[in-house]
């Protein structure tokens, strides 16, 4: 990754937080071209009377179209795939974080045998159109990833550098580990199709109580003639924030239980740690 980006992640702007944990959403504006009208979806009422007027002129042949089916079915569709990369409407950009992480081990000069958040932070992220529809963005996928910095307890302050509870320590970063994700489309608990950043590789140097912040990026431009190639920086374009969670002193420290969400995410595949809990 190019070092403007590195520096990038570090010099991400951050409103003083009102609340925690607290999730903003973005939108996002363009000037391309426009959407098929086909994504154009009409209200209860108005589509119940097109649907009444089709099927009460239609002939038997016709009711019995496996094609009249099939689009019947296929506008029922809960998430929309979208091709363009910018269709000339606003889209809006929200981060969820579905699951927080709990505690985890300092590890303090000991790189090698540090021990992640448990469990592992888990966004979820909802991309929608001008209707309001929820859809993926397949083509602009590869250009959005997310960030994790850390803050203090009540998410006041970013935290980047700090020395040791004893004050011994020179100041070293306090976040490890591989603080960038790209979304991976993975199925929640009930089944249904969603956009997922995994975090399963994220450690703290010192003891104390922490929060973690999360940036969606995208790291694209597109130019008059459509072409999307790699931006010179990234734009923000929707940010979130985790609960406060505890480390510990290495010899203090519990594993918490595997989670349902880790374990469905394992089974479809998720590049994602898991870690048997330990007793005390």
């Amino acid at each position: 990754m190019p070092s403007s980006y590195k520096k990038l992640f570090h010099e991400l702007p951050w409103e003083s937080p009102q609340g925690s944990p607290r999730s903003v959403a973005a939108s996002d504006h363009s000037n391309t071209q426009s959407p098929p009208s086909s994504w154009s979806i009409p209200s209860q009422s108005e589509s119940s009377s097109q649907q009444g007027t089709a099927w009460s002129q239609a002939s038997s042949a016709d009711r019995a179209s496996p094609s009249m089916s099939n689009q019947y079915i296929s506008s029922q569709s809960r998430v929309q795939h979208s091709s363009f990369l910018n269709d000339g409407q606003t889209r809006s950009y929200h981060l969820d974080v579905v699951q927080h992480p709990q505690r985890t081990a300092e590890f303090g000069s000991a790189s090698l045998s540090r021990l992640p958040l448990a469990p592992p932070v888990v966004v979820q992220l909802t991309v929608r159109d001008r209707f309001g529809n929820s859809i993926i963005p397949e083509m602009e996928l590869p250009f959005l990833i997310a960030h994790l910095s850390l803050f203090t307890d009540d998410g006041s302050r970013p935290l980047d550098m700090g020395t040791s509870p004893n004050g011994e320590a020179p100041p070293r970063r306090l976040l490890y580990g591989n603080l960038v994700s790209s979304p991976q489309k993975l199925r929640d608990l009930q089944g249904r199709l969603g956009l997922y950043f995994l975090f399963p590789d994220a450690s703290i140097r010192w003891r104390g109580r922490f929060q973690l912040g999360i940036s969606l990026l995208r790291i694209s431009e597109t130019n008059a003639s459509g072409t999307m190639s790699i931006a010179s920086q990234g734009t923000v374009l929707a940010q979130a924030r985790t609960r406060s969670f505890d480390v510990y002193a290495h010899e203090n420290y519990v594993a918490p239980p595997i989670t349902r969400l880790t374990q469905s995410f394992l089974r479809q595949g998720a590049r994602i740690h898991a870690f048997t809990p330990n007793g005390p």
